[in-house]
């Protein structure tokens, strides 16, 4: 959905590249299966992590195999080969593009309300395969997302409550269908604090847009509609960075052994990718802007 949840991917061993591109053509690839071709089109960034997040917390090792794709057919490239985290990733991710889209046609005006509409007429057939099998989990979502969108309608003079909002949404997709209380505890640890970074740093990278179309953001609020000076920022770069070690020290309650790839992956994604994210949209740098393309090749 937003797509700042990834590696820094200078410090990245090869294998542990590797392994993320894996990931990240497995979700296409089962995304297509499971919920349709323009499924793909939600593609991100962030439900790559929740299949690294499941597949973590579930003592999981997957298997990879060469194949060709439709956007390189011909070189094979190494793709995780369909499993339970892959499958449920695609579900999630089509239940939450449905809802965002259903925020956008109450909430936008113009051209984007019109690809709002576009997208929730061709759209509808993806979400019916997507919530099939997935009521419950589509029900979780809608809850989570009416009481933000009330929040937000409240214009709330806080950033903390609507990020505690979205923080529980993202932890309640993660844990749903896991067994046992202990893997739960430990998944919410870990993607708890990074759903409220996600909503922080979502709102920040927006801000300037919120403040010409007048559109909610709290920080806008909390400022009343200041521009962040250096001390603003600093303090919530230091905020924001806490989030983030928070959701690190859980990940040391996970048994990596013999899966050190995906633990050094992890750890990137977090200390690395989001720490430099943080930079790069407070101070407006271009650190932690390296893309990664459709294909998931480095660029």
């Amino acid at each position: 959905m937003f797509g700042y949840v990834k590696p820094y991917v200078p410090e990245l061993k090869i294998i542990e590249n590797q392994y993320y591109q894996a990931a990240y053509c497995g979700l296409c690839r089962v995304m297509k299966k499971e919920t349709g071709t323009l499924s793909r089109m939600t593609l991100s960034y962030d439900m790559t992590f929740l299949v690294l997040a499941r597949l973590a917390v579930r003592g999981e090792i997957p298997t990879f195999e060469k194949r060709r794709c439709f956007a390189r057919f011909l070189k094979k490239k190494l793709v995780m080969e369909p499993n339970d985290a892959l499958t449920y990733a695609a579900h999630a991710s089509a239940l939450l593009t449905m809802h965002k889209i259903a925020d956008d046609l109450t909430d936008e005006k113009g051209t984007k309300k019109l690809k709002a509409l576009f997208m929730k007429f061709f759209f509808q057939r993806t979400y019916k395969k997507a919530k099939r099998g997935y009521e419950a989990l589509d029900e979780i979502i809608s809850a989570h997302l009416v009481t933000l969108r009330q929040l937000e309608r409240e214009k709330t003079r806080s950033a903390d409550r609507p990020a505690e909002i979205f923080g529980a949404l993202m932890a309640d997709i993660m844990t749903y269908g896991l067994e046992g209380e202990e893997d739960k505890r430990i998944a919410r640890g870990v993607v708890m604090p990074i759903g409220r970074w996600i909503y922080l740093i979502d709102a920040l990278d927006d801000i300037d847009e919120d403040r010409k179309k007048k559109s909610y953001n709290p920080f806008l609020l909390l400022f009343d509609g200041q521009e962040l000076d250096r001390e603003k920022k600093l303090d919530i770069e230091a905020a924001m960075l806490s989030m983030l070690k928070k959701s690190n020290s859980a990940l040391d309650l996970v048994d990596f052994d013999g899966r050190r790839d995906l633990e050094g992956l992890m750890r990137n994604i977090i200390t690395e990718g989001l720490v430099r994210m943080t930079e790069s949209v407070l101070f407006d740098s271009n650190i932690g802007k390296e893309k990664i393309n459709e294909n998931g090749d480095n660029q």
